[in-house]
């Protein structure tokens, strides 16, 4: 049996070929997606016409704004300019005012109240207060009669014709009255009397009393003092007396004979040179009748000079502690003078 051959003819496609037959890359349609990128001179022309145009005016903002922030900090430095100016004239006037202001009004006052004798002054007040007020006030509360104050000589009766001599009364802090009587501590004081002249409303009279004294006198001749003396005297806590024969006499020292016998005699500058010789010189005196232990305590008073003409006293120097305090703390001069004998 013969088969019939018949040559496949290769420009026609077998049967069932198309449906698998894939598209040839070179009948893409333009445009599409795929491998190759857009034309040219299609989609790439409108682009590079309109960079140009947005770079221009960009530009021109730029420099727009540039121009603007270049007029405003130019503005800007003027004015700090000026604000710089008007704050540094101001200031100059300002310092040339505190300046002329200081040295007519505060450098003479720093100056008057940093002298020396302004300083001292200030410091004694303080120092006064200090005793009048805390270092005071619980011997203070003893008296019947107030004590602490300042007291005018003017308007008080006074004994005698020495009131032109006579001080205003002011009372012996009772610390500088222990620091100077520290200065007999060595001696038996129990042989020897204590005499206050001047004594005011008798708050030393009763400071003495405290130590045992054979006998505590006073002279006073202010009568309204006297009398203040007197109460302060008899309604004084005898539990705080160590020696009870105290009496205050009613007359003016020129009148008045030495004690007899070893005594201290103090002075707390109650009348003027005049009179202190007058009465120093009855002391020495009596000395030279009958030599003997004798102190003469001076407060606040100068009278180093008249106390070594003398030739009967020497001084005699606070014991140490007493001494330092004494200098820190009392507002009055202390000199305690000892007899020969």
């Amino acid at each position: 049996m013969r088969m019939s051959v018949v040559p496949h003819d290769a420009n026609q496609p077998e049967s069932g070929s198309e449906e698998n037959a894939q598209p040839s890359p070179s009948v893409q349609e333009t445009g599409n997606p795929g491998f190759y990128p857009p034309h040219p001179d299609i989609d790439a022309a409108p682009a590079s016409k309109a960079e140009p145009a947005n770079a221009a005016e960009l530009e021109a903002v730029r420099s727009q704004v540039a121009e603007r922030l270049a007029g405003l900090a130019d503005k800007t430095a003027d004015l700090t300019k000026q604000a710089t100016s008007s704050a540094v004239a101001a200031s100059k006037v300002g310092i040339a005012k505190a300046a002329k202001i200081g040295r007519e009004t505060v450098i003479p006052k720093v100056r008057e109240r940093t002298r020396p004798d302004r300083l001292r002054k200030d410091y004694r007040d303080f120092l006064l207060w200090l005793h009048a007020n805390v270092l005071d006030s619980a011997i203070e509360r003893l008296f019947f009669v107030p004590t602490k104050g300042h007291v005018p000589l003017a308007g008080l009766n006074v004994r005698g014709n020495n009131r032109a001599s006579g001080h205003d009364y002011k009372p012996t802090p009772n610390f500088v009255f222990k620091w100077a009587l520290a200065a007999v501590a060595e001696e038996d004081i129990s042989r020897m009397s204590f005499v206050d002249y001047g004594a005011g409303k008798g708050r030393v009279m009763l400071l003495a009393s405290q130590y045992p004294f054979t006998q505590v006198g006073g002279i006073e001749f202010a009568e309204e003092l006297h009398d203040n003396a007197t109460m302060n005297i008899a309604q004084f806590p005898r539990s705080q007396m160590k020696c009870r024969n105290v009496e205050c006499v009613l007359d003016d020292v020129v009148n008045i004979t030495p004690v007899d016998g070893a005594a201290v005699h103090y002075f707390f500058n109650p009348f003027g040179p005049g009179i202190f010789a007058e009465v120093l010189k009855g002391i020495v005196a009596s000395y030279h009748a009958r030599p003997r232990r004798l102190y003469v305590i001076l407060i606040d008073m100068e009278a180093a000079e008249l106390m070594h003409k003398t030739g009967v006293f020497q001084e005699v120097k606070l014991p140490p502690a007493e001494r330092m305090q004494a200098q820190t703390l009392s507002p009055y001069t202390i000199a305690v003078y000892r007899s020969l004998a």
